[in-house]
């Protein structure tokens, strides 16, 4: 069965949570393509508009599969996509829990942009999805997202060892996460 049957689009005070479409490719190039952007996301910075066409149709396609669900976040004063956020895994077989990731273009960093969305996307998976666990990974030295998790009040659960692989190293994280009960 599909945890849902189309994307939900989601609203914030000032952005629009919706499905990526190849409209987006040029803005998800030039987030994507910094490498202060990438390089807690596991990937390497995009060197092409088609690595964003990728990216998007992918992200897609895997929600199509019922395995994950990513976002555009569209601020709403000028229709922009400043970065995406989203679901990269869901399990409601042996407990009822979602892992969270997020990214947003330098441009847009220390404006309280992904406390917002965070704040939103949190409230969905609780109130509207029904999930009882928000996850979240982080490299160990992502400083900015690990205080950022822990203001919306996240818990360090440790550190998973070996856990994500990147340009051919496997890489510890450190997990974080929230129930149900803990959010306001």
């Amino acid at each position: 069965m599909s945890l849902f049957e189309t994307q939900p689009i989601i609203e914030t005070k000032r952005f629009l949570l919706r499905q990526m479409t190849l409209d987006d490719a040029q803005a998800v190039f030039e987030n994507l393509s910094d490498p202060d952007v990438t390089k807690d996301m596991g990937v390497s910075p995009f060197q092409s508009v088609e690595d964003a066409i990728s990216l998007i149709n992918f992200m897609n396609n895997l929600f199509e599969q019922n395995i994950a669900l990513r976002w555009g976040v569209i601020r709403k004063e000028d229709q922009q996509l400043v970065g995406t956020c989203g679901f990269n895994a869901w399990d409601t077989n042996r407990g009822s829990r979602v892992e969270i990731a997020y990214d947003l273009g330098k441009a847009y960093w220390r404006k309280g942009y992904m406390s917002e969305i965070l704040e939103s996307l949190i409230q969905f998976s609780f109130e509207q999805v029904g999930f009882h666990r928000v996850e979240a990974l982080t490299n160990l030295d992502a400083t900015p997202s690990m205080n950022l998790l822990m203001k919306l009040g996240f818990k360090e659960d440790g550190i998973l060892r070996g856990y994500a692989a990147h340009e051919g190293h496997y890489v510890d994280q450190r997990c974080f996460s929230l129930l149900k009960h803990e959010w306001k």
